[in-house]
């Protein structure tokens, strides 16, 4: 796992990040996404372009921009980092909790008649019914269902969990909807505001020209009943191997600016000690994705046979076998690409939450923990970005 410093990343505006939709005159809240692995790599490299005190070289007379040497331009791809992540700050004590996305292989029911919400843990099922369920799964994949069957309809809850939930969750520990709700988080803040076009000459508004956006609102809440702000509030979490100095940064678009400095060593993402013993007794092991990953396959990783779903885990010396996976909906991944100075194309990654179940076959364990808090997307730069970043727990085996 990659020797790292914490960064936090505290906004002073609400700050940008676009879905990539159509831009339009009109915005709700899809209209913003959760910021992507490659936003935070990007402001770790530019602050530290920055505070090494690099200069642009001005190749074309005719342009105004400026571009790094290649070898410049290669020291900074070569910086790694990890995150975002979201996190809760009190104003009390300075604690910070770090957030992740809901695990894929957890469901919120609710049962007829209740007006209570139910958390149900989803597993790969290799029952006689399996190849018979009319599932249209990749050949050698198992379904995954409820561990209890509960009559009930899928309801809204947290979208982030705190890391201990989710370890806890991970470890097959049964939890409690109130008590994830409680201690997780719904959904990000986000604050619409409408502007209106200046016309260039003037400087003055254009008459019907108005348009809105959507951004994160990470500051401190209203209290319910004008009881006054909530005594904590978001920001982010960044991981890079580099020191930075504490500094204001632009953090997304728009050019909204945060304060960006170093914190103490963030606890929830330190290695479990019986994590090898307990996989080689379940002869399997859990993936959950902590960022959302990018792979040659799709869903598929790269480093994976595509007929017989064997493959060699990265940064470790096992290979497995993949027998399940549950995730949500692909995430479109794209920015722009300051060096050419025109976008990036766009690429399908599996998003943040995603389950991987794995079959141990051979190769030791201990090797894993190589693996755990690491990124095993396909592309060298896409580790190094921070795509594809993992929990790894033990899985019994079917």
């Amino acid at each position: 796992m990659m020797q790292s410093q914490s960064y936090l990343i505290d906004s002073l505006a609400p700050l940008v990040f676009r879905s990539g939709r159509p831009f339009g005159s009109q915005v709700g809240q899809e209209d913003v996404n959760f910021p992507m692995p490659s936003s935070a790599a990007g402001l770790v490299r530019t602050q530290y372009l920055q505070q090494q005190g690099w200069l642009l070289n001005q190749q074309d007379p005719t342009s105004e921009r400026g571009r790094l040497s290649a070898e410049d331009k290669q020291k900074l791809q070569q910086i790694q980092s990890r995150g975002p992540y979201l996190v809760r700050v009190s104003d009390v004590d300075g604690a910070v909790t770090v957030l992740l996305p809901k695990p894929a292989d957890a469901l919120y029911l609710q049962a007829p008649n209740s007006s209570e919400r139910q958390l149900v843990r989803l597993s790969p099922h290799n029952g006689d019914d399996a190849q018979n369920s009319g599932c249209d799964l990749p050949e050698g994949l198992l379904p995954v269902v409820m561990e209890q069957a509960i009559k009930g309809k899928p309801k809204g809850g947290p979208a982030f969990w705190s890391v201990q939930d989710l370890w806890a969750w991970q470890q097959g520990q049964d939890l409690d909807f109130e008590t994830v709700n409680r201690q997780g988080a719904s959904s990000m803040p986000v604050e619409l505001r409408t502007h209106v076009k200046i016309e260039s000459r003037s400087w003055a508004a254009e008459e019907g020209k108005l348009f809105q956006t959507a951004a994160y609102d990470l500051g401190n809440a209203k209290k319910p009943h004008h009881a006054g702000w909530e005594e904590a509030h978001y920001g982010f979490l960044v991981q890079s191997e580099v020191m930075l100095n504490d500094d204001l940064a632009k953090f997304g678009g728009e050019g909204r600016l945060s304060h960006v400095k170093q914190t103490q060593a963030i606890s929830g993402f330190e290695c479990p000690t019986d994590l090898a013993s307990n996989i080689e007794r379940a002869g399997g092991l859990r993936l959950t994705l902590l960022s959302p990953a990018i792979f040659s396959g799709g869903y598929l990783p790269g480093w994976l046979n595509p007929t017989s779903k064997e493959g060699v885990l990265p940064h470790s010396q096992v290979k497995v076998r993949l027998r399940a996976v549950a995730m949500d909906r692909w995430l479109p991944v794209s920015g722009w690409d300051l060096d050419q100075n025109k976008p990036k194309a766009m690429r399908k990654a599996v998003a943040a939450g995603a389950v991987y179940w794995f079959e141990l076959l051979e190769g030791s364990a201990q090797t894993i923990e190589n693996s755990i808090f690491n990124s095993i997307s396909d592309d060298a730069q896409d580790q190094r970005d921070g795509f594809g970043i993992v929990g790894i727990s033990h899985w019994q085996a079917q």
